[in-house]
């Protein structure tokens, strides 16, 4: 049974993951779009920055037989020096022992790759670069060359050498000098980035081309005191190798930080996956099993080793797909077939179920170190703790000897003894010499003040701690132990929370007195007000010269009484058995919206004659909530009958219903009519009334008993007070 769930558990885990990877995948499109979105620029590619470049290598020819007037072979243009293992360049003699004679050694060597290089060069520059516009200047500013730059001295001269006005005509051009030694130097570009350009073209020719053949090394000459000009226009008029990259420059380009933020969003995911998939379930996934068993640091390298390849594999396979460079990468391995997309997909579903499949052990290898107990298993699993573990062992038994000293004994007797016994000792160490004796009595001497030192400390902490102590037993709870007790930390801390807990027992009797009190006093008032009023007019019916209308109205004035005063035992009833929690609830399906409609139509005429205007918000479908109907119906009421006491005249009063998944809020929010000068959990004590002074009708528990009815049926009751704004807040929990 045990292994078909965990075949079970195989086969679920191993379609999740798939699902997840081709869900994926579905969102390429994703970063697609929003790397057509970035602005950028075509100008970066660093092939075309190259190709670029390497024409200055070729243009060298033509300025050195512009300035000499005259042809030159290409020996004497670019060839400085070059070497062999035989001779220099001065020296063509046959050598029988080569097979060819130095001549032809340079020829093959040098020239001939040399005449290859410049042929291919000049194909490229008429061919791949035939949009690209160039003009070549000596140190003085006159032109050599020029190609599309026609106006370049005039641009010069108007602008005071500054090359800002080509920025009109060009999307890319960089502005290169070399100095009197050869070396180039950008001296201005506009187009792209400096980082770009910077490796690529601030190089000499030397450094750039060279050849070696056969162990000959060759030396070229540098262009120097002169300076390129290198320009792309916005509006290219031939098809080469520039208008395709800057026409596939949106298909070609993917924004790395799409891709990183799409894989943060991946792995948090699959992170949050991890988390909430049981840990009995993820164990029993094939190879997790063996995964676990890693030791800590063991574990640390593996999974830091195959995020960083896994992340670049992921980067690079996003990346390559977007483009359509996988299929380029197939057809090089020699796989050309209408499989390709297939083929590429499936890469795709492999990689990221891998990458997957990784995350999720982590997650797993994390909650196992949570079942197993962080203590137990930095003890029993990382290899660096098990190596030191003896030394912290003999660490503590050597504190655990220094806590258990008896401090009721006589400590100085205890130190001498222990002294003359290594007194002894070192004597008879010291004995093969004399002067070690001496020694021995200076190191007693000092051991002596150092242990005594802290012995004193000790005993200065003990009785601090026995002084604190018996201050907090003789009633003192504000006694502050600020002092550092060293070993008796712990039992200061404990302390501090014991002396909390005192006091917070004793404030909360004193509070516990005075409510009592408080209720005792408010009962006697509130009994007594009616009784009186009732005893009153009874005394006057009793007079026989009162008229029938008097008799009358002292009867309803008695039954009046009679009524509040059996309101309030109403009351004091309800809030006694909340209090022993003895309510008696029968739940039915209740309309929270109709019943909270009803409520208001019954108490309208209160809400008239407290002259406030009541603004419903309700949603417009029914809201059923399992609940008992009469004793909902009171919450409300005792709410509604609260706005209608203490709202201010003319003022709104705004009930809210909102529903959510789990709950139902009911918000009701009023404007006193005087100024809020308590506290919202003092409102809600037994009776507390919003008149202090108790000129309303009230018994001062309506809100005691909206609190008990609402907590008993599993609610929540809160009152929130902001300036003189007066909000009561219901939450009724959805039975699932």
């Amino acid at each position: 049974m045990k292994k078909d769930n965990k075949f079970i558990i195989n086969v679920i885990a191993f379609i999740s993951i798939l699902i997840m990877s081709f869900g994926i995948i579905f969102f390429y499109s994703k970063i697609k779009i929003i790397s057509n979105n970035e602005k950028r620029t075509p100008y970066e590619d660093y092939n075309l920055l190259s190709d670029i470049d390497s024409c200055s290598f070729l243009l060298y020819k033509d300025i050195v037989e512009k300035q000499s007037e005259s042809e030159k072979s290409l020996e004497e243009i670019y060839i400085k020096s070059y070497s062999d293992n035989y001779a220099t360049h001065e020296n063509y003699e046959v050598d029988s022992n080569a097979g060819y004679d130095k001549r032809t050694i340079y020829e093959e060597a040098v020239l001939n790759p040399l005449q290859s290089q410049l042929y291919n060069l000049q194909t490229k520059l008429d061919y791949d670069l035939k949009n690209l516009e160039y003009v070549v200047m000596d140190k003085d500013g006159n032109v050599i060359i020029n190609k599309g730059l026609e106006n370049i001295g005039e641009v010069l001269s108007q602008n005071s050498g500054s090359y800002e006005s080509l920025k009109d005509l060009y999307g890319f051009y960089v502005v290169i000098n070399y100095d009197s030694n050869g070396y180039a130097q950008i001296k201005d570009y506009y187009g792209t980035d400096f980082s770009y350009i910077r490796n690529i073209f601030s190089n000499n020719i030397n450094s750039q081309y060279s050849h070696s053949y056969d162990g000959v090394k060759v030396t070229y000459n540098t262009m120097k005191d002169t300076t390129i000009v290198y320009g792309i226009p916005k509006e290219l008029k031939y098809d080469d190798k520039i208008s395709d990259i800057v026409e596939n420059m949106n298909d070609r380009y993917i924004s790395h930080n799409a891709i990183m933020i799409f894989g943060l969003i991946v792995g948090c995911i699959t992170l949050f996956l991890g988390l909430i998939i049981p840990y009995k379930f993820e164990r029993k996934i094939v190879g997790f099993k063996s995964m676990l068993k890693m030791p800590f640091e063991v574990a640390c390298i593996f999974y830091g080793i195959f995020s960083s390849i896994l992340i670049m594999s992921a980067i690079g396979m996003i990346t390559v797909t977007l483009t359509g460079e996988s299929n380029e990468i197939l057809r090089f391995l020699g796989i050309n077939g209408e499989f390709n997309d297939i083929l590429i997909y499936l890469s795709n579903v492999v990689l990221w179920s891998v990458i997957i499949y990784f995350i999720i052990s982590g997650v797993t290898y994390l909650k196992n170190i949570f079942q197993y107990g962080f203590k137990k298993y930095f003890k029993e699993k990382v290899i660096v703790i098990r190596g030191i573990r003896y030394i912290i062992r003999k660490a503590e038994d050597g504190l655990d000897y220094l806590n258990h000293i008896d401090l009721s004994d006589k400590s100085n007797k205890v130190i001498i003894k222990v002294l003359l016994i290594n007194f002894a000792i070192l004597s008879a160490i010291s004995i093969i010499w004399f002067f070690g004796i001496f020694a021995a009595i200076v190191y007693n001497i000092i051991l002596f003040v150092l242990i005594r030192k802290y012995y004193d400390k000790i005993r200065n902490d003990y009785s601090n701690l026995l002084n604190a102590t018996n201050k907090i037993a003789e009633g003192n709870l504000e006694t502050e132990i600020s002092e550092d007790l060293g070993l008796f930390n712990p039992f200061k801390d404990e302390l501090k929370k014991i002396q909390f807990g005192f006091k917070k027992a004793v404030d909360e009797e004193v509070k516990s007195q005075k409510m009592k009190t408080e209720l005792i006093s408010n009962v006697s008032h509130d009994l007594k007000t009616p009784l009186t009023s009732i005893i009153t007019y009874i005394d006057l019916l009793k007079n026989d010269n009162i008229t029938d209308e008097e008799r009358k109205s002292y009867i309803d004035t008695i039954d009046n009484k009679s009524q509040r005063l059996k309101f309030l035992i109403e009351d004091l009833f309800e809030v006694s058995k909340a209090t022993s929690g003895n309510i008696k609830l029968n739940p039915v399906n209740v309309d929270i919206i109709e019943l909270i409609r009803q409520i208001e139509i019954e108490l309208s005429d209160k809400l008239d004659n407290a002259k406030v205007v009541v603004k419903n918000n309700f949603p417009d479908n029914k809201i059923f909530l399992n609940l008992d109907s009469q004793k909902t119906f009171r919450i409300f009421e005792n709410l509604l009958n609260n706005v209608a006491k203490y709202s201010m005249e003319g003022s709104r009063v705004y009930v809210d219903i909102t529903e959510s998944e789990q709950d139902v809020t009911i918000n009701i929010k009023n404007m006193s009519a005087v100024e809020i000068d308590y506290k919202s959990d003092e409102i809600i004590e037994r009776f507390q009334r919003g008149d202090k002074s108790r000129n309303t009708e009230g018994s001062g528990l309506g809100l005691a008993i909206v609190k008990s009815f609402v907590e008993a049926q599993g609610g929540i009751f809160k009152v929130e007070i902001d300036g003189d704004l007066f909000k009561s807040v219901v939450i009724f929990m959805k039975k699932q």
